[in-house]
């Protein structure tokens, strides 16, 4: 190939969805042991008979605790809620950064999603394993826009149907293969629309600027009037000032013994995260695969991904959503979906933990722990634990 010719690939390369075998040394999979994590995760099944989205928004709102340093800084912890394919079933989670926040996750989820099962995980693992023969892909979303556009949401042009249904069905894939979504969210301060410290670029500077219409030629410009859309638009920015938020990442993982099976899954699910689109605001989410023309930086950039899923490491994409937007894309679903193999609670017995205080491992629950006492899925010898992540910024640099 010409020197041209490579140039022009390279300018002509653009990110997609290539699934790719991850080495792990002399190692077999990449394990990561609850033990060895940070915080605690807590495994949720939940009862059908819910409120979804709405019962997500209040649970969300009893989280948001902001904690500030002497500067005013924000020093929030950050949490994740997850939804698994694992196993051959789609599975609940949510990680706490801390005991504390645990306890309140458990307590009002508890209360939010009555009768739903919430109890922590010290056993086992505390993420998917991944061998070293499976093909891993990966996407992370964000914001078309700045986020005083808001996305869709169930108190703004709502839903006709839960996403949930359409993403939780694209995640169903063969029963040996492993497809996670991830959304880490922490909590905003209440300054989140005031722009500046001058106060300029501010959610009520942006609808103002919406209701004087729009410079538009470029030889002759000219103001165009507002249009309905426009007055629409900077009236639901303008309801944004003084929401609660949250600084949200969002990540999809997919993994199999098929390549295309996982590139399919990683690019079907994070496509149905388009379904958040609001045709108001014209705010939506994008994916962006994971990716490098390199087969080797590729791998490189996956690791990298997979090991902050497992940190759940927070990266400011400056990305926030209000309580009601993150509930769409981070809440327990209902009875609404009809997505076979969901891991649902089928009694009335509330979510309270046993008397005798046992911990159960990822995959079983106070209703399935087995007889002898151990916890099912004992680790792999040869399984990894990789070292501390590397903090360079995921996705496509164009190189």
């Amino acid at each position: 190939m010409t020197r041209f010719n490579q140039i022009k690939t390279i300018l002509g390369s653009s990110p997609q969805y290539e699934a790719t075998q991850l080495n792990f040394g002399e190692h077999d999979s990449f394990v990561q042991h609850q033990a060895d994590t940070p915080g605690t995760l807590l495994r949720i099944r939940p009862y059908k008979e819910n409120n979804g989205i709405a019962d997500g928004a209040g649970v969300l709102q009893s989280v948001h605790d902001v904690t500030t340093n002497f500067r005013g800084k924000n020093m929030s912890d950050h949490h994740s809620f997850e939804v698994w394919f694992d196993e051959g079933k789609i599975k609940f989670y949510m990680h706490a950064a801390t005991e504390a926040a645990a306890d309140k996750f458990r307590r009002r989820v508890g209360n939010n999603y009555a009768n739903s099962e919430v109890f922590p995980v010290e056993e086992g693992y505390a993420f998917p394993v991944i061998d070293a023969d499976e093909y891993v892909a990966g996407a992370w979303l964000e914001m078309e826009k700045i986020p005083y556009y808001p996305i869709r949401h169930h108190n703004s042009e709502g839903f006709e149907t839960d996403p949930y249904g359409e993403i939780t069905s694209e995640m169903l894939s063969l029963d040996e293969s492993t497809v996670v979504t991830q959304v880490i969210f922490r909590p905003a301060k209440q300054s989140w629309t005031d722009g500046d410290r001058f106060k300029h670029n501010s959610v009520d500077e942006l609808a103002h600027a919406l209701r004087q219409g729009t410079s538009v030629g470029w030889l002759n410009p000219r103001t165009r009037p507002p249009t309905e859309k426009d007055k629409q638009a900077a009236k639901t920015i303008e309801q944004q000032r003084g929401q609660q938020a949250f600084h949200v990442n969002i990540r999809v993982l997919a993994a199999s013994s098929e390549q295309d099976e996982a590139e399919a899954r990683a690019r079907g699910v994070a496509g149905m995260f388009r379904k958040y689109y609001n045709a108001i605001t014209e705010q939506g989410l994008n994916d962006n695969p994971v990716w490098h023309r390199r087969e080797s930086k590729r791998a490189t950039r996956l690791r990298q991904f997979v090991q902050r899923m497992c940190d759940r490491e927070w990266i400011d994409r400056h990305m926030i959503m209000t309580v009601d937007e993150l509930a769409g894309v981070a809440h327990i679903p209902n009875s609404e979906i009809e997505t076979p193999k969901i891991d649902w609670r089928y009694t009335q017995r509330g979510d309270r933990l046993p008397a005798d205080g046992s911990r159960y491992a990822a995959d079983e629950s106070p209703d399935d722990s087995p007889a002898d006492g151990k916890a099912p899925g004992v680790p792999n010898e040869t399984a990894v634990s990789f070292e501390e992540p590397t903090r360079e910024q995921e996705g496509f640099d164009g190189a």
